[in-house]
């Protein structure tokens, strides 16, 4: 019986975290202490290692990132805009994104890191 339940639990999580919903393009990211999962109302522009933009897995030119940031952001004041940029990419990437994210007015923005404990060789 406590076998049972034990597979029903370990199948419910497997399933849940199937179903987790991720905006931005696959990246490897850096490494963090504080990592946390993602939150619900975000806008996640990713840098892949060739230096392409996306927002929201929409590939999208360096030159129309801040309007689509202003208009995404007065569409709703609260969105949080998450920098999710490949770990081999310069610095300077990542803070272009996160000025183009301030000048759009963004109240959060955040740095897209994978916790330790999730290293991948």
């Amino acid at each position: 019986m406590i076998d049972t339940i034990f597979f029903l639990l370990v199948f419910f999580m497997i399933i849940s975290l199937s179903m987790v919903n991720l905006k931005g393009k696959k990246v490897v990211l850096p490494e963090s202490e504080t990592a946390k999962g993602r939150p619900f109302n975000q806008l996640t522009v990713t840098v892949d290692k060739d230096g392409q933009y996306s927002v929201n897995q929409q590939n999208i030119a360096e030159k129309d990132l801040l309007p689509k940031l202003k208009e995404e952001i007065e569409s709703n004041p609260e969105t949080q805009v998450v920098v999710n940029c490949d770990k081999q990419l310069p610095v300077t990437y990542v803070l272009r994104v996160f000025d183009y994210a301030k000048q759009a007015d963004a109240a959060h923005v955040m740095i897209a890191t994978s916790p330790r404990s999730l290293r991948t060789p």
